[in-house]
């Protein structure tokens, strides 16, 4: 006798996973359509490991975060491009993307930069397959980037309707699992890995126990899923039978936490280029706190060597800062205060990291009997925000970062093309 998740419990509204097809590889053949056909692949920051494949590199075996120099003679002998990491193109495109899919829904969630839940439009429940067709055609021909639709009740179960799709010809990139249908056989080839949320340790933790697949984790007792997995993994499970336990969030919960690190390009072995490092990254946790509307109320620069070479040297040091803020200068001045504390002569530095923390709705500021707002360098930031926006490139910045640095990331095969330069974009003859 069946788990009474067998089938799908009735629901009358369905929602959608519209996910980008190999994004970043997608975005660079936008303006490369030569390379359709061929295998070709992008590089994290610095060049280091594959971030993107192509389906033709991942036919040829080629392993997500694959240090890159382990497979480059492989590449260039299949006639395999590569591409250095170009992340303000990606963002661009990501946000027409998201813009063709808000016009065919009435909320969305976008969940990553690749990815977003859609909810169906009632006139759509009736013919699921055939708008996710529609939706998928339309994102193609306004963008040209492929994207895979998965349609079912619940979050968990339109992941993986969009994986099937994605990886099923046959399905035309759109899969639904449909209230009322039996799923059993789809869900017997998921491995309990591969569920959305359910990470290395749980999964580690069910195949002890003989919770191999998704299948199996769907008729798993409840009590026990709650006793081991807590109500996350009790939700994940009730989705997988169709009962919607994640709604779609419209709007982007606010991080509790940022941080802004790099691995440099080349050693650093003084104390101002550090500096110039740690003021970089200050400024992107700067933008990010302020994008999110919140205020820092301490900031932490670590600092340190490579772990393969001896002596190791790491050290991390926190800052309070007097009144909680989103200034620019502000937490410039608090990070390279805090460098001076930890920086020690004679090494070489390969790795910087600012946190921001104690964040708080920049909306309800608390005031205090000691200690000022810099009102002024919050809207100073603010504005240079805008105007960098509109430029479409870093337009204001510290002079202390003009000029090219050595410990800026590695970048050998970057395709250059930016939206707002018309002379970056290829020509026609």
């Amino acid at each position: 006798m069946g788990h009474p998740g067998a089938f799908l419990n009735p629901c009358e509204e369905l929602l959608a996973l519209c996910d980008c097809n190999n994004f970043f590889v997608s975005c660079e053949r936008l303006f490369r359509p030569d390379l359709e056909g061929r295998p070709v692949v992008v590089l994290s920051s610095n060049d280091g490991v594959i971030i993107s494949r192509s389906n033709e590199a991942k036919t040829l075996g080629i392993k997500m975060g694959e240090p890159y120099f382990r497979v480059r003679a492989f590449l260039e002998r299949r006639g395999g491009a590569v591409f250095s990491s170009n992340f303000q193109l990606y963002e661009e495109i990501s946000a027409r993307v998201m813009e063709v899919l808000r016009r065919s829904t009435p909320s969305i969630e976008v969940y990553s930069v690749d990815e977003a839940f859609l909810e169906l439009p009632p006139a759509a429940r009736e013919r699921p397959v055939e708008w996710g067709r529609e939706l998928r055609a339309a994102v193609l021909k306004e963008t040209g980037i492929p994207v895979s639709v998965g349609v079912a009740p619940a979050k968990t179960a339109a992941k993986l309707a969009a994986e099937r799709g994605k990886k099923r010809p046959e399905t035309g990139g759109v899969f639904a699992l449909l209230p009322g249908e039996a799923w059993d056989d789809i869900l017997r080839d998921v491995p309990v890995e591969d569920v959305w949320g359910i990470g290395r340790q749980w999964s580690d933790f069910l195949r002890r126990r003989g919770v191999s697949t998704a299948l199996r984790l769907r008729d798993t007792p409840d009590d026990w899923l709650e006793k081991y997995l807590g109500v996350r993994g009790l939700r994940t499970a009730w989705e997988l039978r169709g009962i919607r336990c994640f709604p779609i969030e419209e709007y982007e919960k606010p991080q509790k936490s940022i941080h802004s690190s790099r691995s440099f390009a080349t050693p650093v072995r003084n104390r101002e280029s550090l500096a110039e490092a740690v003021t970089e990254f200050a400024l992107t946790a700067g933008r990010r706190l302020r994008s999110q509307r919140s205020l820092a109320g301490c900031l932490s620069v670590s600092i340190s060597t490579s772990r393969f070479r001896s002596p190791f040297y790491g050290a991390r040091e926190e800052v309070v800062l007097e009144t909680p803020t989103d200034s620019d200068i502000a937490l410039i001045r608090a990070a390279t205060g805090a460098l001076s504390s930890i920086y020690k002569d004679g090494c070489d530095y390969e790795k910087a990291e600012v946190g921001l923390g104690r964040l708080s709705s920049a909306d309800t500021v608390q005031l205090r009997l000691f200690g000022e707002r810099d009102d002024r360098g919050s809207a100073l930031s603010r504005a240079a925000d805008r105007l960098n926006e509109q430029a479409g490139r870093r337009l204001l910045l510290p002079a202390a970062l003009l000029g090219e640095k050595e410990w800026r990331p590695r970048k050998d095969r970057h395709s250059g093309v930016r939206l707002e330069d018309l002379n970056t974009l290829p020509k026609i003859s």
